[in-house]
């Protein structure tokens, strides 16, 4: 049995409480990725009890009549302290994941034949985790098998890439080929592409852009003429809603186009100073970047990367499209490697 060497030296810092934690066996691989809830427990603990201070003292009311309240922030606080004991389990025995809510609820059970594997997920702030996908749903939201990291030599997350994924990937291989191979849809049509001989140009719904660019000029030309004390003040905000006016109205008219004779991707706008080029010969690999707001799904961005040719070591990045859900997300991108030849 293999328990990671980073919570066993560190379990003393608090800091270690969040980290992601596994348990490695000859059949099993358990993991427990929601160690942060600890810290979360212990703030919400400190700001619980200076509450309750605050009302036993101000409001002169005894224990008894408290009861409830008391109650109700000790159940928050034991549903907090248990979540972090919830794990993933992978059990070869059986081929079959389930997570387990605080360790004893079982929440999900899927078969391994139903799994594609663990990847890494970024989002907007720079921060990712590690989440295991369903093969229907290689882009969704998928289930966390780690804690959040925020640097990319992060000894947590190399050591948990080097010992834990390996095993579970071996796990879901071994029961793989039990199974067919999956039929992968042949392209026929585009979906999000115009054809126009060797030129397919990536298909832009202009009118949400066109009415939220004009929405924000006319409040900067409101702003601009509106009785407003601070000239200044009025003049920065019209500028901002100007310029945001300007760039959604920039968007709409943004064309990408895949040229396969000639083997480039162009970026074309109503600003030639954006414009760009890109050859197939420097395609480095595709992101997808999931984007929340206030901790809702609003998107994953599909990012493109391409080697730069004029700077060793550095990449140029083309924001493509912005889907919601998985199935768009993968027909998208075998649309693109099939007009790519990939």
């Amino acid at each position: 049995m293999l328990i990671n060497r980073t919570s066993t030296l560190y379990h003393m810092s608090l800091k270690s409480l969040s980290k992601t934690r596994w348990k490695i066996e000859p059949d099993r691989v358990t993991v427990y990725p929601y160690g942060v809830f600890h810290i979360f427990t212990i703030i919400l603990a400190i700001i619980f009890a200076g509450l309750l201070f605050v009302y036993f003292r101000y409001e002169n009311s005894g224990f008894g009549s408290s009861l409830p309240i008391v109650l109700l922030f000790a159940l928050m606080l034991i549903f907090f302290w248990g979540s972090a004991y919830t794990y993933i389990e992978f059990d070869s025995r059986v081929g079959r994941m389930r997570k387990m809510l605080m360790g004893f609820l079982p929440v999900k059970n899927i078969p391994f034949a139903k799994l594609q594997g663990i990847n890494p997920v970024s989002n907007v702030a720079g921060s990712y985790n590690y989440r295991l996908f369903r093969k229907d749903a290689r882009y969704g939201k998928g289930i966390v098998v780690s804690s959040g990291y925020t640097k990319n030599d992060d000894p947590n997350a190399i050591a948990f890439v080097e010992e834990a994924v390996p095993v579970i990937h071996g796990f879901l291989d071994l029961h793989d080929t039990l199974n067919p191979p999956e039929l992968v849809e042949s392209i026929t049509s585009y979906k999000y592409f115009n054809q126009q001989g060797n030129i397919y140009t990536l298909k832009n719904k202009k009118a949400g852009a066109i009415v939220f660019g004009l929405i924000f000029i006319g409040l900067g030309f409101y702003i601009l003429f509106a009785t407003i004390q601070s000239i200044i003040g009025a003049l920065i905000i019209t500028a901002i809603m100007f310029i945001l006016g300007l760039a959604f109205i920039n968007a709409a008219f943004t064309k990408i186009s895949f040229d396969t004779e000639n083997k480039t991707i162009q970026r074309t706008g109503l600003f030639k100073f954006f414009n760009r080029t890109y050859s197939f010969g420097n395609f480095a690999g595709i992101q997808t970047l999931r984007r929340t707001y206030n901790f809702i799904y609003v998107g994953t961005d599909v990012n493109m990367y391409f080697d730069a040719p004029d700077k060793a070591g550095k990449q140029n990045m083309l924001t493509v499209i912005s889907l919601k859900k998985s199935a768009d997300i993968e027909r998208f991108l075998q649309e693109i490697y099939k007009i790519m030849g990939m």
